[in-house]
């Protein structure tokens, strides 16, 4: 898979989303893509784990369809869930070349955290992960204060998103709303 970000530099791009159960991670989704031109983009890699949990709350399990028993089926421990990320997903990725993409980036950020899962900042050197949060800049370049949801601004931007509130789903979903806000922020 190929894309084009207009005007970004960066040698990475990781877009994620995340599923979370008041702020236990559920789910985790990445898609790195690598820089191989001018703002082209090749997907080097993806990661999609679950976390095995032995209690979901109602209003999680009917809000993305994700059951304690899929969970348990499908997931693994948290601690195996950061491992994977951090360890083999993005273990050769200097973090200080490497663009983060969510949409609500800010707190997807925070609850990583509290998963002991960290992409706010470089552990090596302390300084801050550059990130792009698709709802903030929507916002911003579409200037509305609604219909900012990630399927009201996929579906604009001609992405059928099929499965919201999956994470995987959704990582697919920011790509095309980012690269779509990134080509309106070149037109201005």
């Amino acid at each position: 898979m190929i894309i084009y970000a207009h005007n970004i530099k960066y040698p990475y791009l990781l877009v994620f989303d995340i599923e979370f159960d008041q702020t236990t991670l559920v789910q985790f989704c990445g898609l790195l893509f690598k820089r191989i031109g001018d703002g082209i983009y090749q997907l080097a890699r993806s990661c999609n784990q679950y976390v095995a949990l032995n209690k979901v709350s109602y209003p999680f399990q009917q809000y993305t369809g994700i059951t304690k028993q899929f969970l348990q089926d499908n997931g693994t421990r948290l601690t195996d869930v950061v491992q994977v990320v951090l360890d083999e997903f993005l273990e050769d990725v200097d973090k200080s070349q490497m663009l983060i993409v969510s949409h609500g980036l800010k707190n997807d950020r925070k609850i990583l955290l509290e998963n002991k899962l960290n992409l706010m900042y470089d552990e090596k050197t302390l300084k801050d992960i550059d990130g792009y949060c698709t709802f903030c800049h929507a916002k911003t370049i579409l200037k509305r204060n609604n219909n900012l949801k990630l399927d009201d601004l996929a579906r604009e931007c001609g992405f059928y998103l099929d499965g919201a509130h999956n994470a995987f789903h959704d990582a697919w979903a920011t790509v095309a709303v980012f690269t779509w806000l990134q080509k309106l922020e070149g037109e201005k």
